[in-house]
């Protein structure tokens, strides 16, 4: 089975999600069942930076939901990260 990991942004007051990836690569992470790549957990912090050839927009917060959707032999997992403010990351960074 094939794995696309999307993330979508929720700005700390926005009302709907925001996409950045690029259109020449659909979701942020592709891996198939010979492949490993780690999935944030809800209430896990995440931390991308901005990058030209994945997403034009930092995504920086707080996970805050997960969900799977698996369709013909491929699973598309949508992780929505919650902007957060500054003060909630002294208590992750070393």
């Amino acid at each position: 089975m094939k794995y696309g990991i999307d993330y979508r942004l929720l700005a700390k007051d926005g009302k709907s999600l925001v996409d950045n990836t690029t259109m020449h690569r659909a979701v942020d992470v592709e891996v198939d069942e010979e492949q490993f790549a780690l999935i944030p957990n809800v209430g896990d912090f995440i931390d991308f930076p901005g990058e030209d050839d994945i997403r034009t927009v930092p995504l920086k917060g707080r996970v805050k939901s997960r969900c799977f959707n698996y369709k013909l032999g491929y699973c598309y997992v949508t992780i929505v990260v919650e902007e957060t403010a500054d003060t909630d990351w002294a208590c992750v960074r070393p």
